[in-house]
């Protein structure tokens, strides 16, 4: 992840953690993408083939929020709104 000019720009390798966890809801799906021995590690991803989602579009969200979350607190982002500022250590409860 880069940051130029007040935007963020996604690598490749980016993309392909974010998907990893999008696809893991559970606490030992996300360490197995993190983990370079596992078969699920996020750089084994290839982005070029297909995936079908059947699920409803309040899952697909959560799941979708969760792994964005995930991605930026593994990077050390923050969030700050208006005068708050917290950390995102809190998207861990959201793994099952």
């Amino acid at each position: 992840m880069k940051l130029e000019k007040n935007r963020v720009f996604l690598e490749e390798e980016d993309l392909k953690k974010v998907f990893a966890l999008f696809t893991s809801c559970t606490q030992d799906e996300k360490r197995q993408v993190l983990d370079e021995s596992s078969a699920r590690y996020f750089k084994k991803e290839n982005l070029s083939e297909e995936y079908e989602l059947r699920m409803t579009k309040r899952d697909f969200a959560i799941d979708a929020w969760r792994s964005v979350l995930a991605f930026l607190q593994s990077q050390g982002v923050k969030i700050k709104l208006n005068d708050s500022e917290i950390s995102l250590s809190f998207v861990e409860s959201e793994f099952m």
